[in-house]
C-alpha cells in the first residue's frame, strides 16, 4: 500500500475506533498522531533499505516481535503522561498500517508472503520496489486499477475529515 491508502485507512481505522468508544473523530494532535502511526512502519524501514541499511523496506519496522513492545511502551508512557488518546491514535494507525500491507495475502491465504511480520524469525525479502523512490512508484500507480481500493480510501477519508472539520467549524461558529 502507498503512503495515501495507509494514511486513509490509518485515518479511517483511528475514527471508526474512537466512534466505537464514543469519541469524536480524531483532531489536531490525535489526528497527527494517527498520520504519523499510520505512516510509522514505512518511515522506519523505507529509508532505512533505501540507502542499503536494511535489506528490506518490510523488517525492523514491519515486524509485529520488534513493533509490538515498542507500540506497548508508547500506550504505557501515553498513558501515563495524560497522552492516552494520542497514544491509541498511535497505535490504532500503525496498526492498520499491517492489515494495509497484508490485506491481499490474508485474502489469498498467501500466509508466506507475510513471514516480514515475523522478522528476524522469517528473513526480510529483498523487495525490488524498495530501490524505487516512493515517490515514482506513486506516480506509476496512476491509472494502475490493482490500487483503485487504496485511492477510493482516500476519498473517503478526506471526505469524512472535511465534513467533520466543517461542522466543527459551524458548531464553533453558532456560540
Amino acid at each position: 500500500m502507498f503512503p495515501i491508502g495507509h494514511l486513509a485507512l490509518g485515518y479511517l481505522s483511528v475514527a471508526l475506533f474512537r466512534v466505537g468508544r464514543r469519541r469524536p473523530l480524531p483532531t489536531e494532535w490525535t489526528l497527527a498522531a494517527a498520520l504519523v502511526g499510520s505512516q510509522l512502519p514505512d518511515l522506519i524501514d523505507k529509508p532505512l533499505a533505501y540507502y542499503g541499511v536494511l535489506v528490506s523496506g518490510r523488517s525492523l519496522g514491519h515486524s509485529l516481535l520488534v513493533m509490538l513492545p515498542v507500540l506497548v511502551v508508547i500506550v504505557g508512557v501515553g498513558y501515563r503522561l495524560g497522552y492516552d488518546e494520542h497514544a491509541t491514535a498511535l497505535v490504532v494507525a500503525t496498526l492498520s498500517h499491517y492489515l494495509g500491507d497484508t490485506y491481499r495475502a490474508l485474502l489469498a491465504g498467501d500466509w508466506s508472503a507475510m513471514q516480514f511480520l515475523l522478522w528476524p524469525l522469517f528473513p526480510a525479502t529483498d523487495y525490488p520496489a524498495d530501490s524505487i523512490p516512493p515517490w515514482v512508484r506513486v506516480l506509476e500507480s496512476l491509472g494502475d486499477p490493482r490500487y483503485n481500493l487504496q485511492y477510493a480510501l482516500a476519498v473517503v477519508a478526506f471526505g469524512i475529515w472535511l465534513i467533520n472539520r466543517l461542522d466543527r467549524r459551524r458548531a464553533r461558529a453558532e456560540r
